[in-house]
C-alpha cells in the first residue's frame, strides 16, 4: 500500500515522515479503519484533531543478543503513529498471538489482525501519549 496519499488526506493533521518511506505491506481498505480508530483515541482522550500528530516512520528491529523472543521479532517494518496531549490510556502493547483481553489494545485485537499490524503499543508520557502500529515492509 502506499501511505503518502493517505498522509496527504490527512493535512488537517500535523504530518511527519521520513523523505523516502518505505510501503506497508496492506492494503488502504484494511490499513484505513485501523487509522480512523487510532485517531478517534486520541480525540476520545481530549485532544483537538488539528493537535494531534500522524507519524510514519521506517523502523528496523535488529536481533538482541540475549536470545529472548522478541516482539516485535526482527525485521524492517512501517510504522505509524498518532500522538498528542491526549489520554491515549494505560502503557499497553499488543501482538498478533496476544490473545484479546481488556484495554485499548485487546479491544481493538480483530481490527489490528484484519489490518496486517504486527506490533501496537500506547504509551503515556508527561503531558502527552502516543498509539504506535507497526506493519511489515513491503
Amino acid at each position: 500500500m502506499r501511505l503518502e496519499p493517505i498522509l496527504r488526506a490527512h493535512a488537517f493533521m500535523r504530518v511527519e515522515q521520513p523523505p523516502a518511506l518505505w510501503e506497508p505491506d496492506t492494503e488502504d481498505w484494511r490499513f484505513v479503519p485501523l487509522l480512523g480508530e487510532m485517531i478517534a483515541a486520541g480525540l476520545a482522550g481530549g485532544a483537538p484533531l488539528e493537535e494531534l500528530t500522524l507519524a510514519a516512520s521506517n523502523v528496523v528491529v535488529s536481533p538482541s543478543d540475549d536470545g529472548d523472543r522478541e516482539v516485535p521479532p526482527p525485521a524492517e517494518y512501517v510504522a505509524v503513529t498518532v500522538r498528542g496531549a491526549s489520554d491515549f490510556g494505560p502503557d499497553d502493547r499488543w501482538d498478533p498471538a496476544a490473545f484479546a483481553r481488556g484495554g485499548r489494545l485487546g479491544g481493538l485485537h480483530d481490527r489490528l489482525v484484519a489490518a496486517g499490524a504486527r506490533f501496537a503499543y500506547v504509551r503515556r508520557l508527561p503531558g502527552d501519549g502516543s498509539f504506535t502500529v507497526f506493519f511489515a515492509r513491503l
